[in-house]
């Protein structure tokens, strides 16, 4: 996630992503005042608090504990089983 190339604009961070149908698209992270707004690929728009925004930060990364990685040749890499 990289800051946009107006470096009068150090505010926003676009984020490549894939939307639900496969396409590409792109998130965007504004910071507007005591707000943080997220523009999704159709043009919804969510607005946090910065102690919402916290807390989702903190869901992402939990979440993404659990995903598993994919190899280049597209098999997967399963973590370990507990015992």
């Amino acid at each position: 996630m990289w800051p946009t190339e107006d470096p009068t604009e150090q505010l926003r961070w676009r984020i490549p992503c894939t939307t639900p149908h496969g396409e590409q698209g792109t998130v965007t992270v504004l910071v507007m005042g005591d707000r943080i707004a997220l523009v999704l690929p159709p043009g919804d728009t969510l607005v946090f608090t910065a102690d919402e925004a916290v807390d989702v930060a903190n869901l992402l990364e939990n979440a993404a504990g659990y995903t598993i990685p994919v190899q280049a040749d597209g098999r997967t890499e399963r973590p370990p089983t507990p015992t």
